[in-house]
């Protein structure tokens, strides 16, 4: 069945304000609104109509019911609140209590709405009369706040009364000021600040508007502190009662004071996918083999304790210790503890009781990451539902789903997937309990994955403005953004950089520092829209990131231009072809991350980080970055005749093949060798394209020979792993592909499953070992190996978005079955494959409005339009 027109309608109070006519064709995505412009506070309502023909050409037209939306606030002049600073004197060392913020208003009788528009410098809760206004959390969300910071709006209609009302907040630190980055506070202020605005439409017609200013009072209460990484200190002593409803006597609170620091910030409209919570589990309680009080929620995953308490005495102590692992039977964090974090207590929550029969608390502003969590000070008997761990995530749609005969593989499945439900809020970081940056190359690696198991359209598309809000005007592109060690604070930098050198990793303003021209991190700014675009098929994401994109093309052509004096006597610094030095197109300049822990470079060189930072930044990493190089100039061309900029197209594709050549010629030997002992120098070179005809076989031997030498397991480190398998099944070694996926010896994706892992470590022996985070998405990416090839379901550049995709199931290993489901933009596409004792047996199901190639393993293509399918192939 396909689309054979649409229509598509567009009200405001009561008049069109759009129409789209009758429109011929079977365009139904990223449909632009091009009526009349909108304007503030607008409410729009539309309606679609859609006419369908079968393959009898018997057409259907369906009605939709009516959507709408409604404008926020858009200039500058709707705005009559004022930035409000609860704080004075602080010391910019210690951690602060929370500010407590309250006022009343009136409400006259007649209202029809009330919205709220609000942001913070920090974190923020409200309540409207006690009541919380949104189950959204950790507002105002992470973007680079001195670009931009985002402004959240809310109906809170139902939450107000006739008469007397109080707007409650509570900030805090959040990672505007708190501990982010593993070891950095204070990385973009000091000082917490609210922003906000009510205003409320009476039938009437009357507005009236209520924004922050000095009406509003301030106190200090349990909230003692409130850190993301370090975690609460609550006393509920201490705790105003009521103090969020109108009739509380707030006249021992302090007045606020306006404040211009940060005000010129630019305000948009919240972009953010939702931050809420999600699954919760029920504590399992044991005595660990200390004899300590442990509760296993059987789950690792990223969120926060809600406790129930009873029969506690006033101000007793309660302590919460959030972990990943049990060490020798007892709880441990020595996997996650380093650095500055080695002698800190992080990751739990101090809570000190009331004295109440029964008593509650949940933080409000504090993630963890755990499965286990120790508790210190509660002898009371354990029931259900007292300890209760809650998932917290950006609330993005479920897309995809995975399951095989190997229940190993399925496990594997998903532990990939709650480490991308763990390291999703609203950024994508490395891992939810040590560090909590967000890595670009992590993200570059995984993005393919993200978008099969949900739709992370938003999500990237907000995180990838703040990485060309932060690329140096070089073109460099930092390894995290927006960035979370102190590059923004100019004063904790130099503090950080004067007490430990290694701080100029962080980069300083200018053009950052060593560490952040790496290859393979900065290619985010390349490959995540270029993958986006080809699962999504939305132009806008190409438009939006281009110019980035190319920039750090262009930066790192400029770094292959420099000369490493290690390499000048080397024949690429003596050959020119066409009035060009060979060596300028080869990347041997900068420090590069590399194959980052690749397991064969794990043990202990006795190196210390300076030293090692050292070498890797007098030796760049030629075979790495120019590979890099290569393919994001291929990307960028790409982009550029996608957007019809054929000028760029020709340039860089041209670029592309020169680096090719080069690298074919200096970088890849006679032979087929590159590196011996690496997979993944063959893994990347295979991936990328980057030998001739002539050396492509020996490659492919040498990288069998790299494999059989391994006892067919694994060596590829971050870079290469989610290529491995593609590449044996592209060169015709499928069976050994399904070898590696269900090798269960370390190091492989199974070996931590059989250990009884959860989510996606970040060293292949971590937890043999314990060390290192247990909750790392990044090779995870493995899963898109088991849609796009075990299962078949493949996106298509020529028809992006999967409006036309490929169907081409690989069989082989001990799986028996297969089947996957993904719901792209169009609908829900369905493939799954039976072995039989006669063949083998394959159905799919097709979206309506797509067309795909349905490739079976007997070699027949047959293309198919919308509909369910079943084909037997035999033995």
């Amino acid at each position: 069945m396909i689309q054979s027109n649409y229509q598509l309608i567009a009200y405001s109070n009561g008049e069109v304000i759009w129409n789209s006519g009758i429109v011929t064709g079977s365009e139904s995505q990223f449909i632009r609104y091009d009526g009349a412009e909108l304007v503030s506070r607008q409410q729009v309502n539309w309606n679609l109509s859609v006419t369908t023909v079968d393959e009898t050409g018997i057409q259907e037209t369906a009605h939709s019911e009516f959507a709408r939306f409604e404008m926020g606030l858009l200039h500058p002049a709707d705005w009559q609140a004022k930035w409000i600073e609860p704080e004075s004197e602080i010391d910019i060392e210690d951690r602060k209590p929370a500010p407590y913020l309250r006022r009343t208003l009136e409400v006259k009788p007649g209202l029809k709405q009330a919205r709220i528009y609000q942001t913070a410098h920090g974190l923020y809760e409200f309540w409207i009369n006690g009541h919380t206004g949104t189950e959204d959390k950790f507002k105002p969300g992470l973007t680079s706040y001195y670009a931009r910071i985002q402004i959240q709006a809310y109906d809170i209609t139902k939450l107000l009364k006739e008469g007397s009302n109080a707007w409650a907040v509570m900030l805090g630190d959040g990672w505007w000021r708190g501990m982010t980055g593993g070891t950095v506070k204070n990385n973009f202020g000091y000082k917490l600040h609210y922003f906000g605005q009510i205003e409320l439409t009476y039938e009437n017609g009357e507005r009236e508007v209520i924004g922050t200013d000095e009406r509003f009072k301030y106190a200090t209460g349990g909230m003692l502190a409130s850190d993301m990484l370090m975690g609460d200190i609550f006393d509920a002593r201490k705790e105003f009662v009521d103090w969020k409803l109108a009739v509380f006597d707030d006249n021992s609170w302090m007045n606020v004071h306006c404040t211009t620091e940060h005000a010129d910030v630019r305000l948009i409209a919240s972009s953010s996918v939702p931050v809420r919570e999600k699954e919760q589990f029920t504590a399992q309680p044991f005595r660990d083999a200390a004899g300590q009080l442990v509760l296993d929620f059987g789950q690792n995953i990223a969120g926060y304790v809600k406790m129930k308490l009873k029969n506690c005495k006033a101000g007793q102590k309660i302590r919460l210790v959030h972990g990943e692992d049990l060490k020798d039977g007892c709880f441990s964090l020595d996997n996650i503890k380093h650095g500055v974090l080695q002698s800190s207590e992080f990751q739990e929550v101090i809570y000190y009781c009331s004295g109440n029969a029964e008593e509650e608390y949940c933080p409000l502003f504090s993630i963890f990451g755990f499965r286990y969590v120790l508790v210190e000070g509660y002898n009371e008997d354990i029931n259900e539902g007292d300890f209760t761990a809650i998932a917290v995530y950006s609330d993005m749609e479920e897309t995809g789903s995975f399951i095989c005969s190997n229940l190993l593989i399925n496990k594997l499945v998903l532990n990939s997937f709650w480490s991308q439900k763990g390291n999703f809020m609203d950024v994508p970081v490395d891992c939810p309990t040590r560090e909590r940056n967000a890595w670009t190359g992590d993200a570059q690696i995984y993005v393919r994955t993200a978008a099969d198991f949900m739709n992370v359209y938003s999500f990237f598309e907000k995180w990838l403005k703040d990485l060309s809000l932060e690329q140096y005007a070089s073109g460099k592109v930092g390894i995290t953004f927006p960035s979370t060690s102190s590059v923004h604070n100019p004063v904790e930098l130099e503090r950080n950089i004067k007490d430990n050198p290694l701080w100029a990793l962080a980069g300083p303003s200018g053009n950052g520092s060593i560490g952040e021209d790496s290859a393979g991190w900065g290619d985010a700014a390349v490959w995540i829209p270029y993958m986006i675009y080809l699962c999504y098929g939305d132009k806008q994401i190409l438009v939006n990131q281009y110019e980035t994109a190319r920039k750090w093309v262009d930066y790192m052509l400029a770094c292959a231009k420099e000369h490493n004096p290690l390499y000048e006597q080397e024949s690429q610094y003596l050959n020119y072809e066409e009035g060009e030095l060979d060596a300028d197109y080869i990347f041997d300049t900068k420090m590069h991350f590399g194959e980052w822990l690749e397991p064969i470079t794990k043990e202990d060189t006795g190196e210390s980080v300076a030293e090692a930072i050292i070498r890797m930044r007098t030796h760049g990493n030629p075979r790495v970055a120019t590979a890099y190089m290569c393919r994001s100039a291929e990307n960028v061309a790409h982009m550029a005749q996608i957007l019809g900029n054929q000028e760029d197209c020709t340039k860089y594709k041209k670029i592309a093949d020169k680096i090719r050549k080069v690298y074919d010629r200096y970088l890849i030997g006679d032979d087929g060798v590159i590196e011996p002992g690496h997979q993944a120098a063959y893994v990347r070179v295979l991936a990328m394209d980057l030998c001739s005809e002539e050396k492509r076989e020996s490659v492919v031997k040498q990288l069998l020979k790299e494999i059989e030498n391994n006892n067919y397991r694994l060596n590829t480190g971050f870079l290469s792993t989610p290529f491995l398998l593609h590449v044996l099944v592209d060169y015709g070694y499928s069976e050994i592909a399904f070898r590696i996926l269900e090798q269960t010896e370390n190091p492989s994706w199974l070996h931590a499953v059989l250990l009884g892992s959860t989510t996606i470590l970040e060293n292949w022996d971590g937890m043999d070992r314990h060390h290192g985070s247990y909750n790392h998405y990044s090779y995870g990416a493995v899963c898109d190996f088991l849609f796009s090839r075990v299962a078949g379901i493949t996106p298509l550049f020529e028809a992006p978005g999967y409006r036309e995709f490929e169907l081409r199931p690989i069989i082989g290993g001990t799986l028996t079955h297969a089947e996957a489901s993904y719901e792209c933009p169009y609908g829900t596409i369905r493939s799954r494959w039976k072995k039989t004792k006669n063949g083998l047996i394959y159905e799919c199901s097709v979206p309506v409005n797509t067309r795909a190639r349905v490739y079976l393993p007997d070699g027949q293509c047959i293309s198919v339009g919308s509909g369910d399918y079943r084909f037997s192939v035999g033995a």
